[in-house]
């Protein structure tokens, strides 16, 4: 049911909202510092216009009962999987990659959609009569529910997307309340077979892994990114280098500097006392989303709330280590940080249901 009246206004979380203003505002500021050429001025202005579409997108979400949007998951899974089958049809090739539907002026990437679809999913077959207790056979379908997708999304190719979804997945297990033996035996299962997965990467992906192993191997190709990254990261030292002084951004030495690799930008002129701050805004975001889950009502609001939390966290870790050489060279933004309209909604609709969750714990 649509509505919101005045007992849900008053369990709104008010600081999960102020924390995720906090790391908008940041990535817009980011945005606008890159280069004062008017092509960045309207990076900035679409940047803005995602963001209040997502803001629209956000109170839908939290305006609908999450029981409401379970009971209706399968839909929308069946709906994203005609997305993500729809890329090879009609979207759009950049880079060897296609993965964008346009949209009149604008492209939608249906695998960034397809997240929460697939949480929705998740939550729904493990609330199910028949998953009843959650077993194996509750992860069999689980395992079904994930495939699917898999698939479609590595095939695009975007192999970081599609690995975002394996945490999200187990996580969302261990607060179904799976045994631990059971999804350790599958893990350990899943480990025995990674060194045949090398086999069947493509020539890129093999190489982004060799040179997290060496990242000095391709100093001017595959290793580039992320040296330039370290580089402009180490710059800012303890408080930036300031708007002016953020030559290795401004000056377009690091790539992709607007999306995935934005967090280097952000330190470079902000320093370690912004990305401090920074980091501080997600670890409240991703501490009030488990809270919220802690004290659901039921089942249902705490897988809901889990599998929301999991998806803003691991998207989170994923950029920061890629960013920093902790972990291999992935196409993951970095949550309401990153340009990206595709992206924005997600984050935006995940702390929708967050909110969802929150504002019918008393009702």
């Amino acid at each position: 049911m649509f509505y919101i009246d005045r007992r849900l206004l008053e369990n709104v979380d008010w600081l999960l909202l102020a924390t995720a203003g906090g790391a908008l505002s940041l990535g817009a500021l980011t945005l606008a510092n890159l280069t004062v050429s008017r092509a960045a001025g309207g990076l900035v202005l679409r940047q803005l216009l995602w963001i209040g579409i997502g803001a629209v997108a956000l109170v839908i979400v939290a305006s609908f009962d999450y029981r409401t949007l379970v009971r209706a998951a399968p839909v929308f899974y069946l709906l994203g999987i005609l997305g993500l089958v729809a890329v090879f049809a009609i979207g759009r090739s950049v880079s060897g990659a296609r993965r964008w539907i346009p949209v009149g002026p604008f492209t939608v990437q249906p695998a960034e959609l397809f997240k929460l679809a697939f949480v929705l999913m998740i939550v729904w077959v493990l609330t199910s009569r028949w998953a009843q207790p959650v077993g194996k056979a509750a992860l069999g379908l689980a395992a079904a529910v994930f495939a699917v997708p898999f698939v479609l999304i590595v095939k695009q190719p975007d192999l970081g997307t599609a690995l975002v979804l394996l945490p999200v997945l187990a996580l969302l297990l261990v607060g179904a309340g799976i045994r631990l033996r059971l999804l350790g035996g599958l893990g350990l299962a899943g480990l025995s077979v990674m060194p045949l997965v090398w086999f069947v990467l493509k020539d890129y992906q093999r190489e982004r892994f060799l040179v997290y192993l060496d990242p000095y191997r391709d100093p001017l190709g595959t290793a580039y990114n992320v040296i330039q990254a370290k580089i402009a990261i180490g710059s800012g030292q303890l408080l930036g280098k300031g708007i002016a002084g953020a030559t290795q951004s401004r000056l377009a030495f690091l790539p992709e500097r607007h999306t995935d690799f934005i967090f280097a930008v952000f330190a470079e002129t902000w320093g370690f006392v912004g990305c401090l701050l920074l980091i501080v805004c997600y670890a409240i975001l991703v501490t009030r989303g488990f809270e919220i889950a802690a004290t659901a009502r039921e089942p249902l609001g705490r897988l809901v709330a889990i599998g929301a939390t999991a998806l803003l966290a691991t998207q989170t870790l994923v950029n920061l280590g890629m960013v920093t050489g902790l972990l291999p060279i992935v196409g993951i933004p970095l949550p309401m940080m990153s340009y990206g309209g595709s992206s924005m909604m997600v984050s935006m609709m995940a702390l929708g249901l967050l909110l969802s969750v929150r504002m019918r714990q008393f009702a």
